[in-house]
């Protein structure tokens, strides 16, 4: 698996350049407001962390939140910072067996700096460092970070959505082509494309949260920013409720063909329960032990039995045949 190295990145707003920093070229007292940080760090390089977070100074509150294991959405707001933990897509394609995979990703913004860290290396991440000499005209305050990161996330799950409704519109083609029951298939993709949908709307609740409240942290015109990317979120959603829609009704397709095949199956299997009934009734009749049965003495009884077997079975055979039974 590819790595994202823990890195900061140094925006100088007056110059507009962007260089690459080490830890000990890291202000600590960030008084030049001519510049801008974005500090990430890798959080499976426990002694870097630690290091980033001493040189940072930041809260226990928040260490807490690196700390959490649990995937859930994360928003804290404080007067001098805000921290929010999301999950985002390790990659916008879709793996062979059509499934996404997630991570965490923890932001802190602060008026000098945005920090962020995770254990995978995200599609966000790579995107916003390859971005970075071409963001800086953007750069006014540490928030812009927070924006182009949200933008990014929220585009990749609207790309991978994409992809998924391709999928289903060629298992809805499938359907009619193969024999083969691709239900679970489906029901897989339909779970992936619901995980995503939740974790877009915990995306679009943190995003209507800042939107809606004054954050020192936040300037108003990154906040109209964050808005406009609220909506964006809903589009999202929108989508993968329309691509959800789709495979239910892939899915009752599938359940209706099933049933369709059940039926034929169980027709089959009357029509030969039907046909040996009379066999089984003629074989019991004759099967009988009474002592006066005139057919026993019969020098032709014998065959008259499987000439009555036979002859019952063709014309019953005959009969489903005409009825399209079989």
């Amino acid at each position: 698996m590819v790595h994202f190295e823990s890195i900061c990145i140094e925006f100088d707003v007056k110059r507009l350049s962007v260089r690459q920093l080490s830890l000990q070229e890291l202000p600590s007292d960030f008084t030049d407001n001519n510049k801008i940080y974005w500090i990430h760090c890798d959080l499976n390089q426990q002694g870097q962390f630690e290091d980033w977070l001493a040189k940072l100074k930041l809260s226990e509150q928040v260490i807490r939140v690196y700390k959490e294991k649990k995937p859930i959405p994360i928003l804290i707001d404080t007067d001098e910072a805000l921290t929010i933990k999301i999950q985002c897509l390790l990659s916008s394609d879709l793996s062979k067996t059509h499934h996404a995979k997630f991570g965490d990703l923890i932001i802190h913004l602060t008026d000098h700096f945005c920090f962020t860290a995770s254990n995978q290396p995200l599609h966000a991440l790579f995107e916003l460092k390859e971005s970075a000499p071409q963001a800086i005209k953007f750069a006014k305050t540490p928030c812009f970070i927070l924006f182009l990161l949200l933008d990014s996330v929220v585009n990749d799950y609207s790309r991978i959505l994409f992809n998924y409704e391709v999928v289903a519109e060629k298992l809805d083609a499938s359907v009619h082509k193969t024999h083969k029951n691709i239900y679970d298939h489906v029901m897989a993709v339909k779970q992936q494309v619901m995980k995503i949908k939740r974790h877009t709307i915990a995306i679009r609740e943190i995003l209507m949260r800042i939107a809606g409240k004054k954050i020192s942290v936040i300037s108003d015109q990154c906040q109209v920013s964050l808005s406009n990317l609220s909506n964006h979120t809903h589009m999202v959603v929108h989508e993968s409720d329309s691509i959800r829609d789709m495979l239910n009704g892939l899915l009752d397709q599938i359940e209706n063909t099933l049933m369709q095949k059940l039926n034929e199956t169980m027709r089959v299997l009357t029509a030969f329960a039907a046909i040996f009934l009379p066999l089984t009734l003629i074989t019991g009749i004759y099967g009988m032990n009474f002592h006066w049965m005139p057919e026993l003495d019969w020098k032709y009884g014998y065959f008259w039995a499987l000439s009555l077997i036979f002859l019952c079975a063709l014309v019953l055979l005959y009969i489903f045949k005409r009825r399209h039974w079989f």
